[in-house]
């Protein structure tokens, strides 16, 4: 299936190349046309393409076919014609960056075009259909355009249409009108500039001429471009629109922006499944706003396609506009999220020279999850993080999944010359060739400045298995007493284990977990580590395993645990094979992994996990961005009642954050007589001491203005830590959001001891030292208004309350405004 084919012209743009020395004008040879321009950022992003059209059977015609061939366009569809010359425009630049066009097309090739030069059965799979005005000028290719859309329509594309009015072409304004009417007619989306919007509807009001086009024509969506102001965008019923600022650049040539920006559009509709009517109000304005960015980096140098920029180049665009974080909705005050886009896993958490390095998955031009990269951010106290350009990227062998990175500090690997440096290891993810049989293989990349740029090791990849198709997420660590490199692989059902002296050649040693464990879907992202029981010198092995999602199960992704010995080779769960350990009992944490290198002197173990769950991690109501991190926890192994558990609490450092704090103790609360704190705060910290022999479920309750509360309960009598989402706002973005869940919590001595942190969209609960964790989110409609505290019946003695506000951790200057527009409804 292709995903999108579009039909017209492709020529020759002459752009102004300085003066000859007798000062004439000279021009520069680049190739052009608004269709091709299209399609040609559409294969650049990584989607497949084809082109219907025709050129001259000259050079020129010779040359657009290699350069459409060249960015990976299908020109099966591309025909020579012996008696008409390919299409020449000549481009004359304004101080501005602005253009007029002349035009030699007396005729063009491309006004030639037939029905009959068109093999319709072609187009039967493109998921998109594009065309313009341009092609519509003269018989035959006005008519073989419009039959060919009508084709592609009934197939099921859809259809996106430029008007692209270009005056010298037709021989009057009022046929021009006639047949981009025709053209609006059949699309359902169209990208429209503000003066072509008045030239078709006569009014200057984008939300009036919108509405217009919207109501008379039946399209879904119409994008009015607004050069460096960026697009007006009406979509849904007609009822909504966002106008989405542009980006500032230093302009040179608007030639193909347009263009340019239609295909980063499309592009992220092809990313959504091309299905306009399920994308929510909120993802218009990262959707615009990576368009925006593609549009604009296309006028910063001469000629449309040769200006077309890379997915990497669109999304550090995006990602580099000054964003106030501390303003948006959802948007974690002191848990990391990255500044715009998709963020999945954490990778690569390692400790060298005083910085934490916390990279991730991420997909830099979308908000839902796609092509892999690791995006980077780096703290030097694990409270506030600073996000760097993107790690690594996708290459030749692939995307980037996920992986782990260590220090060499010996230069086992030979790769520093000597002496240390950063070493990622990671999985290389693409598809064998002639199959749709996914591949993946372990790879190696290097940094010689602490991480702020990234080399690709010539040897990728350094470990392969063509029997096994899920072979990812390696973690790698230095183990002393075997004086050998270990990694830590997931492999669809198990875990394998491997040996390495240098980081390139591994051995196999052994595999575990066929039949351990939870098995209700993939397992990933492994991590092993020793840790003391109690802080004894008595020490067990701890192996971490998150499971995918699958549809049966309503819990979705989680991370469990064994525990047990490990020699170097083989790992040994001290428990029954039947025994499953959570790490987290609540729905949204993740892929939970732990930092290398953290030095010996500090010697603590500490995790971090992604806050999601894969039942609905593509849907949360969130806008800019999409995905977060829990906060850094430090783990410890406990014995309770004979049984070696893992407790886990924040680390020490988040306290920093805390602003005000409210206590209270020994009070009595009752249903009737709730103890109720008001609060404007949506950033807290709580800490409950609650003695429950009374038997009475008690309640922590976060409550909104309205009927949005999330509930903290204990049941007593069942020993039921939960949460209680079904009521915190939104809810029905997936039907598995809104839910009670918990865990089993028995008392100590009569009493439970929790601390809850809160910030704003995320809520995480440690309790008894940490030896039950939930984390979820939850999205309420308005910020938290009060904390109360009651009983469901009878009473509860509160032994000791303290409720802290806590700091942002983000900078309160600029504005989201430059990424984040606004939606009308």
């Amino acid at each position: 299936m292709v995903d999108i084919t579009a039909i017209g012209e492709v020529l020759i743009d002459f752009t102004p190349a300085g003066l000859s020395e007798k000062g004439e004008q000279l021009f520069e040879c680049n190739p052009g046309g608004a269709p091709a321009n299209v399609v040609v950022v559409l294969s650049k992003l990584g989607k497949s393409t084809a082109f219907i059209g025709k050129v001259g059977e000259d050079q020129f015609g010779e040359y657009l076919t290699q350069v459409l061939q060249g960015n990976g366009v299908d020109t099966e569809g591309l025909v020579k014609e012996k008696n008409a010359s390919t299409t020449l425009a000549f481009v004359h630049l304004k101080d501005d960056g602005d253009r007029t066009f002349s035009f030699i097309r007396k005729p063009g090739a491309d006004m030639l075009l037939g029905i009959d030069d068109i093999d319709l059965e072609r187009i039967k799979s493109s998921k998109i259909f594009h065309f313009g005005s341009v092609s519509m000028t003269h018989e035959p290719s006005a008519s073989a355009t419009l039959r060919t859309c009508v084709y592609a329509k009934e197939n099921g594309a859809l259809i996106s249409f430029d008007p692209n009015l270009r005056p010298a072409l037709w021989s009057n304004l009022e046929e021009a009108k006639s047949r981009i009417k025709e053209g609006l007619a059949l699309a359902d989306i169209v990208k429209i500039s503000e003066e072509e919007l008045e030239f078709i509807t006569g009014l200057t009001d984008l939300e009036e001429g919108t509405r217009q086009i919207q109501s008379q024509f039946k399209v879904k969506v119409v994008l009015v471009t607004k050069a460096e102001k960026g697009c007006f965008v009406r979509f849904g019923s007609g009822f909504k629109f966002a106008d989405v600022p542009g980006f500032k650049v230093h302009t040179v040539d608007t030639t193909g922006a347009g263009d340019a920006f239609l295909g980063g559009f499309l592009y992220q509709l092809l990313e959504r499944g091309c299905s306009i009517e399920q994308i929510r109000d909120q993802d218009w304005i990262p959707i615009i706003s990576f368009a925006n960015a593609v549009g604009a980096l296309v006028t910063t140098q001469k000629g449309a396609i040769p200006a077309i920029p890379t997915y990497r180049q669109a999304a550090e665009l995006v990602q580099s506009v000054g964003i106030d974080l501390s303003k948006e909705s959802y948007r974690p005050q002191f848990h990391y999220s990255p500044p715009a886009m998709w963020l999945n896993d954490p990778n690569g958490m390692v400790y060298f020279e005083g910085e934490y390095h916390l990279m991730f998955q991420h997909h830099p031009g979308s908000t839902v999850w796609g092509p892999m990269h690791w995006g980077h951010a780096v703290s030097k106290d694990l409270v506030n993080w600073e996000t760097l350009p993107i790690a690594l990227s996708p290459d030749h062998n692939g995307a980037i999944f996920s992986g782990s990175a260590v220090v060499d500090w010996n230069d086992t690997s030979g790769l520093f010359d000597g002496g240390s440096g950063l070493v990622s290891i990671f999985t290389h993810a693409d598809i064998y060739p002639d199959s749709d049989r996914p591949r993946q293989r372990q790879s190696l990349a290097y940094s010689k400045d602490k991480g702020r740029s990234w080399t690709l090791y010539s040897g990728n990849p350094v470990l392969s298995d063509i029997e096994i198709t899920d072979f990812r997420d390696p973690k790698v660590f230095w183990m002393e007493e075997a004086g050998l490199w270990v990694m830590v692989l997931a492999c669809g059902d198990h875990i394998r284990f491997y040996r390495s002296a240098d980081l390139k050649d591994w051995e196999f040693a052994s595999e575990f977990g066929k039949s351990d464990g939870a098995h209700y879907g993939v397992w990933e992202c492994p991590d092993l580590f020793e840790l003391s029981i109690d802080g004894s010198t008595s020490k067990k092995w701890v192996l971490l395993v998150s499971i995918g999602d699958n549809p049966d199960c309503p819990e979705g992704s989680k991370t469990q645990y064994f525990i047990g010995s490990f020699d170097g080779f083989k790992f040994v769960n001290e428990n029954t094979p039947d025994t499953v350990l959570w790490l987290d009992e609540g729905r949204d944490n993740y892929a939970a992994v732990s930092w290398s290198d953290i030095p010996e002197k500090d010697g603590r173990r500490i995790i971090i996990g992604w806050m999601n769950n894969w039942k609905y991690a593509n849907q949360v109501p969130t806008a800019s961005w999409r995905g977060a991190m829990t906060l850094p926890r430090l783990l410890s192994l406990t014995n309770r009642n004979g049984n070696v558990i893992l407790s886990q609490m924040p680390v020490q450092e988040i306290e920093k954050l805390r602003k005000e704090t409210h206590s209270w103790s020994d009070v009595a609360v009752t249903s009737e007589n709730p103890l109720i704190h008001e609060t404007n705060e949506d950033l807290l910290e709580i800490e409950a001491d609650l003695d429950v022999h009374s038997g009475d479920e008690v309640h922590i309750l976060l409550k909104s203005s309205g009927e949005c509360e999330t509930i903290i309960g204990y049941d007593p009598e069942r020993e039921w830590l939960f949460i209680d989402r079904s009521k915190s706002g939104l809810t029905d973005f997936n039907p598995s959001f809104a839910c009670k869940h918990g865990a089993r919590l028995v008392p100590d001595k009569g009493n439970i001891k929790l601390r809850i942190w809160v910030d704003r969209s995320v809520v995480e609960v440690f309790a008894n030292g940490g030896i039950v964790a939930l984390t979820d989110q939850v999205f309420p409609i308005n910020p938290i208004e009060k904390v109360l505290i009651s009983t469901v019946a009878g009473s509860a003695e509160l032994n000791s309350l303290h409720i802290h506000t806590l700091n942002s951790i983000h900078k309160t200057e600029g504005s989201t405004e430059q990424l984040v527009g606004r939606v009308n409804v």
